[in-house]
């Protein structure tokens, strides 16, 4: 790269460069996606009932109903199935079970169950209607069936007390799904994302190997943040959609995106922490033991939630059928939050005091130009992405977490790309300005943030 890539004075052009692309994937969230999620409303007149769409059939007869579900280009990544019956004199209840089919003629195969029975485990609290909802993932197969069932209760007392089949009431049938349209936009955006940070990665490789300055540990930081970058642009993606879902695909893009996280925090800190240091050796027990302990906690606890919990998507559960949250579910939410804010409240203390040691304007000669990058573009980041989910606290609706995974992606993509040119390998890059030899910093052995052995 040329001389001329470390001109760029981030504490006024980052903020552009980091709006501008949201703008355009705004743009393409809107007119081009589409909504993140389809609901189909079928509503019966009693115990027996048909309907029949291209991907989805319902048949009630009786107590029991069925749906039949053929996903392949109409449905993807999930289904929700939703049933609402008005409360009735009698205690109605739902047993659901939802096989699945790798072709017409093979034999159907149990994937998950469901019942609103008061003895079952996975019982929901009801109020004033009887309701039952479950979420199946897509997993392979090429047809899915949703078996329905309606008991009330018999004879006997108590816990001996029998159930028996009862017709089932008019209904509300509701099936949400993801709609192609929406996931083959998904496709696209990851796809050039993909693309561009292995590309990226692969420059800065070869602007490693061919510099003739001894390296950075700042440089190694960014290295292996474009490694986890490429976990975070979920290049499973497009093969997951393919084969129609794979659980452990997925549960490895997740594990993917959570390690970024956790290296990112994990370099926020360090280098935020180096600004203030004048020792020019980092103690691993006092300076970096600390800082793992609480990225380890963030990582492990999140890990944790989503393979005991998985994810569940947002805004699409019947407020009053939701299960209620465990002790253990409960415990993890609390830590997790604990060590996000820790995160949070360490990294702006650690750049508020670099700020007020100094005062913002001599900030503006006495950092390098990489310290003052980290900064701005941090602090930019870090305002644009709690806005964002500040947004979707305020003026959420049913799927706005998934419709806001690309604008996230984007700026996420766009943050690390500035943060490599501002570290991109080149000889005389990231020295103090020349009012340091001045007497501005009076301690040369001081090198900010993870700089160590710059000189």
């Amino acid at each position: 790269p040329s001389s001329m890539m470390c001109s760029c004075n981030y504490t006024y052009v980052g903020p552009a460069l980091l709006v501008l692309p949201l703008f355009f994937i705004s743009l393409v969230n809107l007119f081009v996606a589409g909504p993140p999620l389809k609901t189909i409303v079928l509503e019966s007149s009693g115990p027996s009932y048909s309907a029949t769409l291209p991907y989805l059939q319902l048949h009630v007869d009786g107590a029991s109903a069925t749906f039949s579900l053929q996903p392949k280009d109409e449905m993807t990544h999930f289904f929700v199935v939703t049933c609402y019956a008005s409360a009735a004199k009698t205690p109605l209840y739902f047993d659901a079970q939802v096989v699945g089919k790798k072709t017409a003629h093979a034999a159907p195969i149990a994937l998950v169950a469901a019942s609103t029975r008061p003895e079952s485990a996975r019982n929901s609290p009801m109020q004033d209607t009887h309701v039952l909802q479950m979420l199946q993932p897509l997993l392979g197969y090429s047809e899915y069936q949703v078996d329905l069932k309606a008991l009330s209760t018999g004879s006997g007392i108590g816990a001996s007390v029998k159930m028996k089949d009862a017709p089932l009431p008019s209904m509300e049938f509701r099936v949400t799904y993801v709609p192609t349209a929406f996931t083959y936009t998904q496709i696209c955006v990851r796809s050039f994302f993909t693309f561009t940070s292995a590309c990226l990665l692969l420059a800065y490789a070869l602007a490693m190997c061919r510099t003739n300055t001894l390296l950075e540990h700042g440089q190694l930081w960014m290295t292996a943040l474009l490694v986890l970058l490429m976990a975070l642009n979920d290049p499973l993606y497009v093969a997951r959609v393919l084969v129609g879902g794979n659980q452990l695909m997925y549960t490895a893009s997740v594990l993917g995106q959570i390690f970024f996280s956790g290296g990112l925090f994990m370099f926020w800190l360090v280098y935020a922490d180096g600004m203030n240091s004048t020792e020019t050796t980092r103690p691993f027990c006092s300076f970096y033991l600390p800082k793992c302990s609480l990225v380890f906690v963030y990582v492990v606890v999140s890990a944790l939630m989503f393979l005991l919990h998985g994810r569940v998507p947002d805004r699409i559960d019947v407020g009053d059928a939701g299960p209620d949250i465990s002790t253990s579910q409960l415990e993890l939410v609390v830590v997790l939050s604990a060590s996000l804010v820790g995160v949070g409240v360490w990294l702006s203390c650690l750049v508020g005091r670099a700020i007020y040691r100094l005062g913002w304007k001599k900030v503006e000669y006495i950092y390098t130009e990489r310290e003052k990058s980290f900064v701005g573009i941090t602090m930019v980041f870090v305002i644009l992405w709690l806005c964002g989910h500040l947004y979707r606290a305020v003026h959420g609706r049913r799927g706005s977490w998934m419709q806001l995974q690309l604008p996230f992606l984007t700026l996420t993509n766009s943050y690390l790309a500035l943060l490599t040119h501002a570290f991109w390998p080149n000889e005389g890059r990231g020295q103090p300005h020349a009012s340091e030899t001045e007497g501005d910093r009076s301690d040369s052995a001081k090198e900010q943030g993870l700089l160590d052995d710059e000189d």
